[in-house]
Formats: structure tokens, sequence, C-alpha cells
């Protein structure tokens, strides 16, 4: 598959070659098809995109609406891996959400078309994160007592303001914000066994970071990452 890009425009498209081939291009399922002689050059085949663009675009968008498909959405990172959100209006009560291989699928009540549906959206990703977060953490953190021989006392998954996860040395109890679940698994990894150092100290003093090296020799490299994530 190729992707054919003007000014705000991006289409997808996939083209197959013949020796006794017409061009033809077409929007078949939602999806740009293009069959072409076999001497025709890239740059032909996206000069054709280009002058049939507004028709391509009109058949893609009937094509949406016929199915009641919404795919203009911001592409939605879990585990590390950028899924695209699809939006399907059905006859149901409640909305759901999942995950079918990169894609995040959405179905909403068809009365919900009414509305603004950017905060469901975001309350039915908020509610995936939760799931999947509850999943990895728990991992995570078996895996850090096994590897570490500590432990907190508990652990919560919340909300927690322009953090992603704090540790109350105190009370031995790791907090950890659901939105982990948008990073791989070394991150989130990374984040429990730093979060379980501070068990042992309170603050980043030498000790901490000598600890921390014991268990990710390469932090640095971890610590780097998330300053350049955003959250």
């Amino acid at each position: 598959m190729s992707i054919f890009r003007h000014d705000n425009n991006v289409i997808p498209y996939t083209v197959t070659k013949a020796i006794h081939s017409d061009f033809y291009i077409g929007v078949e399922a939602g999806e740009v098809v293009i069959n072409a002689p076999w001497y025709f050059s890239k740059r032909q085949i996206r000069q054709m995109i280009n002058e049939k663009k507004q028709w391509i675009l009109s058949k893609m968008q009937e094509y949406h609406i016929q199915n009641n498909i919404d795919t203009e959405r911001d592409a939605i990172y879990v585990l590390g891996i950028s899924h695209q959100v699809h939006i399907r209006y059905q006859s149901t009560k409640t909305p759901t959400i999942q995950l079918v291989n990169k894609t995040i699928e959405m179905i909403l009540p068809k009365q919900y078309k009414k509305l603004e549906d950017a905060q469901i959206s975001k309350i039915l990703i908020e509610k995936l994160y939760a799931r999947i977060a509850e999943q990895e953490i728990e991992r995570a953190m078996e895996r850090a007592r096994l590897l570490m021989g500590i432990a907190p006392e508990d652990y919560k998954i919340e909300k927690i303001k322009n953090k992603i996860a704090m540790c109350s040395t105190d009370e031995k109890i790791i907090t950890i914000h659901p939105d982990i679940a948008m990073y791989n698994r070394d991150i989130i990894d990374y984040i429990v066994i730093h979060e379980f150092c501070h068990l042992t100290y309170k603050t980043h003093a030498k000790g901490f970071w000598k600890l921390l090296s014991q268990y990710v020799p390469n932090y640095e490299r971890y610590e780097k990452m998330l300053q350049n994530l955003n959250h």
C-alpha cells in the first residue's frame, strides 16, 4: 500500500500492474485500488490520483457514511503501538471499545450521532487504558518483586496530575496513572522498578541511582525516553 498526500488530504492506495491492462482507478470497500499497465511510472499514477482526488475523496466519504464509519480520528498508542480509531454507529444501548489488530474499534449507539462524540471517545479510551493498565501493572509488579526481593504495601491505579507514577515512601504505596498503558512493556517495567527503588530512597539521591542501576544498567536511556514522551 502507498500513500498519496496533498494539502490536508491523505489517500492510501494499492496498485496492481499487468502487461495487458488498461488504467483503472476505483474505490472498493472504502479502499482505493488501481490497475495500471506495466510501464506506468509512480509519478504518472500519482498524477492520475491527483486529477481524480475530489472524486476519490467523495467516494471514500460515501462509503464511510453508508457503513457508519468515522475514521477521522487521531492515532492512539496502546503498549507503544499506534492504533487508528474507528467509530461505528449501531443499534445498541451501550458504547463498547475493543482492540482489533492495530485498530481501536468503538461501537456507539446510533442516537449518539446527534451528540459530540469526542467526550464519549475520551471516556472509552480511558476505560480501555484502565483495563490494560490493571493487567500490565500486575505483571510488572510481580516481575519487580521477584527481581528486587521487595514490594510495596499496596498500589493504586489512578490519575495523577503531571506524573505517570509516584511512591509514598512513608506508607509504602505506589500510585500509577492508567495512561501508562500507552507505553511499551519495557517502559512500563522501568517505571515500576523506578518506583520500587523509591521504597528505599525517597529522593533521587546518589544511593537511589546506584540502586536503580543494579536492576536497570541503562536507566539513563529510559529516563531520556520518558522526558521526551508527552503526558
